[in-house]
């Protein structure tokens, strides 16, 4: 499957990636949920989104760590696209907001 320059362009500015391993499993990141005081766990899943429906805005952040993302809503709060996210750039993509949630690091 072709990938979409944004994408990964975007994973790369907005998600830790942890260090790939053998498995099958996609690379994640974490994303800082303002609504909540929580890091999710987040992973690409789709290289490329139409620019139309709903989205929610995500920001660069530095709250769960180095080169991590932050948003207003998340899981379980109204206004949670579902991982369906635009940055300011107007670049659109998915990456689902997954596991419960963990406090930032101190």
């Amino acid at each position: 499957m072709r990938h979409a320059l944004a994408v990964p362009i975007a994973l790369a500015l907005l998600l830790t990636v942890g260090a790939n391993s053998a498995s099958a499993q996609p690379e994640r990141g974490l994303v800082y949920v303002v609504s909540q005081g929580l890091c999710y766990e987040t992973f690409a899943a789709a290289d490329t989104l139409p620019d139309h429906g709903p989205f929610q805005l995500i920001l660069p952040s530095t709250i769960c760590g180095p080169g991590t993302s932050m948003t207003m809503f998340g899981p379980g709060d109204p206004g949670y696209t579902g991982g369906r996210w635009v940055r300011p750039d107007g670049t659109h993509f998915l990456c689902p907001l997954v596991g419960g949630g963990s406090p930032p690091p101190q």
